[in-house]
């Protein structure tokens, strides 16, 4: 008969400590966030450097095996990208890891094929420690 006297007594959640795990599940996912974010940001300027520096090889290449492509190659280098047995997926190369397309220019001074991208040259200017060339 002690048994029934003695009830286990049920502990309930309050407002408060619900509030607070709230805010600290809030507060985990805003670090993960803005560290994404971030990455996120890395990984465009990576993928338009080594595109950028792709770009470059097979525009020189293509003109070293052509010369008179040279005057044309800042207005013509979509179709050439587009044409070269070297690109899997020409389009994905021809726009930079933002979206935006590529300026490409020939260097009057050394005849080299310049390839940039407004973005990532931002993107470098803020971020000067991981781009030293």
């Amino acid at each position: 008969m002690q048994l029934r006297a003695a009830k286990i007594k049920k502990r309930e959640i309050t407002l408060i400590e619900i509030m607070i795990v709230m805010f600290l599940i809030a507060l985990i996912t805003g670090v993960i966030a803005y560290n994404y974010r971030g990455t996120l940001e890395e990984g465009k300027a990576f993928k338009t450097k080594a595109a950028i520096e792709k770009i470059e090889t097979i525009l020189s290449l293509e003109i070293a095996n052509s010369p008179e492509k040279k005057e044309n190659i800042s207005t013509e280098w979509k179709s050439t990208i587009e044409k070269s047995p070297l690109v899997h997926d020409p389009k994905a190369l021809t726009k930079d890891g933002w979206g935006e397309e590529y300026q490409v220019s020939v260097d009057p001074g050394s005849d080299n094929i310049v390839v940039t991208s407004k973005k990532f040259d931002e993107y470098k200017k803020s971020h000067q420690s991981l781009f030293k060339n």
